[in-house]
């Protein structure tokens, strides 16, 4: 990342506190897609983690206007720019489209009986997905997040550098998208799911202008801290209210703004501790975390009942066939406990294969195709 404040282009800059967080929302997001299974996993904040996609969407347009917001306006490229970022995710999402196409006809269909329409493959390949009304893709459970990412990047490249004309547009892509998730209007084209980008996103961007105008002033440690705990306590507090609803997203992502501007300083005692190598290093692997994680919990789902039953266990298998999560299971709070933490070191290993294979060499690869810096 770089910081671009006062329109000049500074010596790269890592915000590690902010890596740290991107990787503790991946963690939420595993746990949710696991459902209320097992001491961990029926943590209410777990439960509800799908909030935190839009956390993602904040830093991202926080990163996109630290590390190309200045070089953009400075003639970057913006095609460069776009080949850059399509190599950032897309790889990573090709192949695990691929491997679920595998999986489809080697394991669902002949073994399990299950068969999953061909356009859920069509969108997925092609992160059409970004434009439905709601998320589900068997061959690619994720690719909404990757697609709203892509065009949010587009927004980027036609937006940056525009001066006042851009800052209006952005402007009413976030008001509409906001009133369109407060009054719950959910159309192909212009679904919750884009709308929870495009308000996300420009307000990550306002979130790194702030930064920079405020770069000058200092508030000490000791403010920095307070202002931490309090925003950490207001996330915590926002995620146990019930019936979570498109309608709360709106005020979660002024929240997550907040804590992307705070956290930015890396400055006080929670920001700080968050530097702990482990958290540093999650960050690093959440991307491929989040591309990955489902295939250590749609594949169990549907396979440890058989083996629970092979194995003297029926008692462990829930009734109604539930799909969602690991909730076709049943057994024990402190197995299902035991089982949820395997699956997560699972993911996690998968994760670093994945990282180091796949989103870094294809990652540097690419760049070797983008214009140098402006």
């Amino acid at each position: 990342m770089v910081n671009t404040a006062g329109g000049g282009i500074a010596a790269p800059h890592r915000f590690i506190a902010l890596d740290s967080l991107r990787g503790i929302a991946a963690v939420f997001i595993v746990f949710f897609h696991m459902g209320a299974f097992g001491w961990i996993a029926s943590w209410p904040p777990f439960t509800v983690g799908w909030l935190l996609v839009d956390f993602f969407f904040v830093l991202s347009g926080f990163v996109i206007a630290a590390s190309y917001g200045g070089r953009l306006a400075m003639g970057y490229p913006r095609g460069g720019f776009l080949l850059v970022r399509l190599g950032r995710v897309y790889p990573l999402h090709i192949l695990t489209v691929a491997i679920f196409v595998a999986l489809e006809f080697a394991l669902f269909r002949p073994l399990l009986g299950e068969a999953h329409p061909y356009d859920e493959l069509f969108r997925g390949i092609f992160l059409l997905d970004a434009f439905v009304t709601g998320a589900g893709n068997f061959y690619a459970p994720v690719s909404w997040a990757v697609g709203v990412e892509m065009v949010l990047y587009g927004v980027a490249a036609l937006l940056f550098g525009r001066g006042r004309l851009g800052v209006v547009l952005a402007a009413l892509l976030a008001f509409s998208s906001a009133w369109a998730l407060l009054a719950g209007f959910n159309e192909v084209g212009f679904g919750r799911l884009l709308q929870r980008g495009l308000l996300a996103f420009p307000l990550g961007v306002l979130a790194f202008w702030l930064h920079g105008r405020l770069a000058s002033v200092s508030p000490g440690r000791g403010l920095l801290t307070l202002a931490e705990l309090a925003l950490v306590a207001a996330f915590l507090w926002a995620l146990y209210q019930p019936a979570p609803t498109a309608a709360r997203i709106p005020a979660l992502a002024l929240l997550y703004a907040a804590m992307v501007l705070v956290f930015a300083r890396d400055g006080g005692l929670v920001a700080r501790a968050l530097h702990w190598r482990p958290l540093v290093w999650l960050g690093q692997m959440s991307f491929a975390l989040y591309m990955v994680h489902l295939f250590w919990i749609i594949l169990p789902n549907r396979l440890l009942p058989k083996l629970f039953a092979a194995t003297g266990h029926a008692d462990w298998i829930a009734r109604g066939g539930k799909r969602f999560g690991l909730l076709s299971l049943d057994p024990p709070p402190a197995v299902a406990t035991l089982i949820s933490l395997g699956l997560f070191a699972g993911a996690l290993g998968t994760a670093w294969l994945a990282w180091r294979f796949v989103e870094e060499p294809t990652r540097h690869w690419t760049r070797r195709f983008a214009p140098p810096r402006a």
